[in-house]
C-alpha cells in the first residue's frame, strides 16, 4: 500500500518560523529590549538578497535539482548594473536581468538538452560565470546614483522599501506555487516518472525553473549593488551555499517535491539573524559557517528521522 505523506511542507515552514522567532527574541534581549525602525530596515536590507536567491534555489530544489551557479549570477548581474547605471537606470536593470536570464537558459539547456546532472552542469557554469564577472568588473567599482540607493534602502513609504520588496517577492513566489506550475513542480520532485506518465511536460518545466531561478538571483545581485553603492565580481560567491542552506533550514526537502516558499524566506531570515547574534555576542563572523553547518546537520537529521518514523508508523498501521 502506498504510504501517506507526512505533512512535511507545513511542518517545515512552521519549524522555520519558530526557529526565527526564537532567535529574534534572543537578539531582542541582547539589544536590551530595543528594536527600532532602523533595525527593521537593516534586517530587511541584509536578508533581501539572500531571500531572493533562496527563492530561486527553492524552485530548482522542488524538481530534485540544485543550482550552484546562482551566486556567481548575482555577481554578474550586480557588476553589469553598477557599470551601466550612469547611462540609464532602466537599461541597467534590463541588462542585468537579461544577463541573468541568459545564464539560466544556459543552465536549463545543459540539464534538459544534454541531460547532465544538475549539480555537475551548474558546477561547470558556476566557474564560467565567476570568470565572466571578473572580466566585466575586475575589481569592485561602478557608479550607483545616490538617489537610487536611497530609494531602495530607505524609500518614501511608511514601511522601509526593503521590507516591501521582501513581502512582494515572497507573495509572488507563493502565488506561483498555487498555479498549475507549482503543482507540477511538486509532482516532478515527488515522482518524476509518474508525473511524465500523467502527461505533464516534465522537461519544459524543469527548463523553466532554471530560467526563473537565475533572474531571481540577478535581482539579488542588483539589490546588493544598489545597497552597497558599487558592484563586485565576487560578492555572490558566499551565496552559493547560503542559498541551499536557507532552503534546507526552511524545511524544504532536498530530494524535491516538498516545501514552501514561506519556509525558504524564513530560512534566509534565520541565517541573517544568526549573523546578528554573533555580532552582539562579540564572536568572529568566521563562526557563522560552523554554526550554520551544525544547524543544517540537525535540521536534515531531524527531517530524516521524522520521515522514517512516519513511514514506520504507517507501515505498522497498514499491517494491522
Amino acid at each position: 500500500m502506498r504510504l501517506r505523506p507526512s505533512g512535511i511542507p507545513r511542518q517545515g515552514a512552521v519549524g522555520a518560523i519558530a526557529t526565527f522567532l526564537v532567535l529574534f527574541v534572543i537578539n531582542f534581549a541582547l539589544k536590551g529590549g530595543h528594536f527600532s525602525a532602523f533595525d527593521l530596515k537593516t534586517l530587511c536590507m541584509n536578508v533581501l538578497p539572500l531571500a531572493l536567491v533562496a527563492l530561486g534555489q527553492f524552485f530548482v530544489v522542488m524538481t530534485n535539482g540544485i543550482d550552484l551557479s546562482l551566486g556567481p549570477v548575482m555577481s554578474v548581474a550586480g557588476s553589469i548594473a553598477a557599470l551601466t547605471f550612469s547611462a540609464s537606470v532602466p537599461g541597467a536593470i534590463g541588462l542585468a536581468l537579461g544577463a541573468a536570464a541568459l545564464a539560466g537558459t544556459c543552465n536549463g539547456l545543459l540539464v534538459v538538452g544534454l541531460r547532465l546532472p544538475p549539480i555537475l552542469a551548474t558546477l561547470a557554469t558556476m566557474s564560467v560565470f565567476q570568470g565572466v564577472a571578473l572580466v566585466i568588473l575586475p575589481s569592485p567599482g561602478g557608479n550607483v546614483p545616490l538617489g537610487l540607493t536611497d530609494a531602495f534602502t530607505n524609500g518614501l513609504a511608511p514601511a522601509p522599501t526593503p521590507l516591501l520588496l521582501l513581502i512582494a517577492a515572497a507573495a509572488v513566489a507563493s502565488w506561483i506555487m498555487r498555479t498549475p506550475l507549482g503543482l507540477w513542480l511538486r509532482a516532478i520532485g515527488g515522482d518524476e516518472s509518474g508525473t511524465r506518465s500523467s502527461g505533464v511536460p516534465v522537461w519544459p518545466v524543469k527548463f523553466l525553473v532554471y530560467v526563473i531561478a537565475a533572474p531571481l538571483a540577478g535581482l539579488g545581485g542588483f539589490y546588493l549593488a544598489v545597497a552597497t553603492g558599487s558592484g563586485s565580481p565576487t560578492i555572490g560567491d558566499s551565496f552559493i551555499l547560503l542559498s541551499i542552506a536557507a532552503v534546507v533550514l526552511g524545511g524544504v526537502s532536498i530530494a524535491g517535491g516538498r516545501g514552501s516558499t514561506t519556509g525558504a524566506v524564513f530560512g534566509a531570515l534565520t541565517l541573517t539573524i544568526i549573523g546578528r547574534l554573533l555580532y552582539f555576542a562579540n564572536l568572529s563572523s568566521f563562526y557563522q559557517s560552523l554554526i550554520n553547518g551544525v544547524i543544517l546537520i540537525a535540521v536534515v537529521g531531524l527531517a530524516t528521522v521524522r520521515q522514517r518514523l512516519a513511514k514506520l508508523w504507517w507501515a505498522q498501521r497498514d499491517a494491522r
